[in-house]
C-alpha cells in the first residue's frame, strides 16, 4: 500500500517540468504533488510532512475513499496541463481563498496591486469592472465595509462564481451586476448615488492575439480566452472602456487598470487624448514591470 512519501515521490517525477526556466521550478513537481494530495486528504501540507508513512487507501474500504486512485486521477489531469487551481477548485488571492473554475481567470499575485492602490485611495465607492471570480472586488469590500462596491461582468457564468465567493466571504456591501463595461445598467446604478469619490479597478482583457502561440498550455488550453485577449493590439477593450467613460462624463477620482508592460506608451497617448486634464501614473509590480496604469482626476 503506497504511503504519502512514496506517492509524492512518484508524482514528483511525473509532474516535474523537463525544462527548468527559473530557480522556482526546481521543486515544482514536488510542490504540485503535495498540493494535490493535501486536497484529496483534506489536510494541509504540514500533515504530509509530519506523516510520511501514512498509508493511502487504494480501494474503497469501510466507507473510506480510495485516496491513491483519486490522487492518480488528479495527476493525469495535471499532466494534461490543467491548472492546479481548476483541479482543486480554489486559489488564494490577497490571503483569502476563492472558488475558481474554467469560466473565470485564475487570480494572480500581480492583480493584488489593484487592491492595494484602491485601498490607498480611501474610496467612498468602488467599481470593479470585469470582476470574474470577484477576487479583487471582495478583497477591497472586506477592507472598506460598509462602503459599497459594485462588481460587474458580461459573463453570466463568471457572475455565478463571483456570487459564490461573495457568499463565502459574507461581503454584503457588494452589488453584482451583469454589464458590458459602462452600460446603461451601470449608469442607472450610479444615478441613484451621489458620487463623492469613485474608484474604478479593472483587470480587462489586455493581451494581443499574437501572444496566443507564446502562452503556456495551462493558460491557452483552459483559461477563458475572452478574458485574456484584447484584440489585435491588446488595447481594444481598454480603449473602448475609457472612451465610454469620457463620453458619458462619468465622474471618478481614480481609475486603476492592469496592463501589459508593453502597452504603457500607447495607453498613455490614448488616456491623454480622452482625459487631457487627468494625472497619469504607472505603478510597477514586484518584478519591477509596469503593471497598473492610473488616471486621477
Amino acid at each position: 500500500m503506497p504511503t504519502i512519501q512514496t506517492a509524492i515521490q512518484k508524482a514528483d517525477r511525473e509532474l516535474q517540468p523537463r525544462k527548468i526556466v527559473c530557480v522556482g521550478e526546481r521543486d515544482l513537481g514536488h510542490l504540485e504533488a503535495e498540493i494535490l494530495l493535501a486536497h484529496i486528504l483534506k489536510k494541509d501540507r504540514v500533515f504530509l510532512h509530519a506523516h510520511p508513512d501514512y498509508s493511502l487507501q487504494t480501494t474503497c474500504l469501510a466507507g473510506r475513499q480510495a485516496h491513491y486512485k483519486l490522487f492518480q486521477q488528479l495527476i493525469k489531469r495535471r499532466k494534461k496541463h490543467e491548472p492546479i487551481a481548476y483541479i482543486i477548485g480554489s486559489k488564494e488571492f490577497y490571503s483569502l481563498p476563492f472558488f475558481v473554475n474554467r469560466h473565470v481567470l485564475i487570480p494572480r499575485p500581480e492583480s493584488e496591486l489593484l487592491v492595494e492602490l484602491a485601498l490607498q485611495a480611501k474610496p467612498d465607492l468602488v467599481w470593479d469592472v470585469g470582476t470574474g471570480s470577484g477576487a479583487i472586488a471582495i478583497s477591497i469590500a472586506k477592507k472598506i465595509q460598509p462602503q459599497p462596491v459594485l462588481a460587474t461582468d458580461l459573463s453570466s457564468s463568471a457572475l455565478t462564481v463571483a456570487r459564490k465567493n461573495i457568499k463565502l466571504h459574507q461581503a454584503k456591501n457588494i452589488t453584482l451586476l451583469k454589464a458590458d463595461l459602462l452600460s446603461q445598467t451601470v449608469l442607472r446604478y450610479f444615478k441613484c448615488r451621489h458620487l463623492k469619490k469613485l474608484i474604478i479597478t479593472a483587470n480587462l482583457p489586455y493581451l494581443p492575439k499574437t501572444d496566443k502561440p507564446l502562452l503556456d498550455p495551462d493558460v491557452i488550453k483552459y483559461e477563458p480566452t475572452n478574458a485574456l485577449f484584447g484584440g489585435t493590439s491588446g488595447l481594444e477593450v481598454i480603449k473602448k472602456f475609457l472612451t465610454q467613460i469620457s463620453q458619458a462624463k462619468l465622474k471618478f477620482a481614480h481609475i486603476f487598470l492592469e496592463i501589459d508592460p508593453r502597452q504603457t506608451k500607447k495607453l498613455r497617448a490614448i488616456a491623454k487624448s480622452l482625459f487631457p486634464k487627468a494625472e497619469l501614473q504607472i505603478h510597477k509590480d514586484l518584478a519591477k514591470r509596469d503593471r497598473v496604469f492610473e488616471l486621477q482626476n
